[in-house]
């Protein structure tokens, strides 16, 4: 069995418009945010294998700020270029890569992608459309296979959908 879990980073900040999309870093409500949803996940009593970020700066801090409440070392954080500029292939491809070591994986992104490749891992026959992961939203699903290079669209089973504004489990 594989566990992946999908989060689209916390909230970031528009303050300043010299900043390069790459560069932004998290607003007060995302710093606030993620270190809340990382005791969320920690409450649920989930261990996380591995971490794997987009490498902008947004994304690398929700990692971080996930990573102490889960007891994950920041060494297991690893930040990958292509969860930046993804297509949903592109995500499809890179989680399939994955050791299959690793049996919990939580990949930090980016919309519209990170929604859109939840909602084709979904087998919707037992679970509803996710229309839109909000910033910091997790999406839990779960596969039956003993390998990651064995996921599919449409077999997913969604374990939980939590997000900070959503009333806690």
């Amino acid at each position: 069995m594989r566990t992946l879990y999908l989060v689209r980073h916390a909230k970031s900040s528009w303050t300043d418009s010299s900043l390069a999309d790459h560069e932004r870093p998290l607003n007060k409500r995302g710093q606030r945010d993620a270190p809340a949803m990382g005791q969320r996940l920690a409450g649920r009593k989930i261990k996380i294998d591995a971490i794997w970020s987009s490498t902008a700066l947004r994304a690398v801090q929700t990692a971080e700020l996930l990573a102490p409440p889960l007891k994950v070392s920041r060494k297991l954080i690893e930040q990958h270029e292509r969860l930046y500029t993804s297509s949903i292939e592109d995500l499809f491809s890179e989680v399939t890569t994955c050791s299959d070591k690793i049996k919990a994986l939580l990949v930090i992104g980016h919309n519209p992608v990170i929604t859109d490749f939840a909602d084709l891992l979904i087998d919707h026959h037992h679970a509803p459309e996710i229309i839109q992961i909000p910033t910091c939203g997790i999406v839990a699903l779960e596969f039956q296979c003993s390998s990651w290079q064995q996921i599919k669209y449409n077999t997913a089973h969604l374990i939980f959908f939590d997000y900070p504004k959503k009333s806690s489990p």
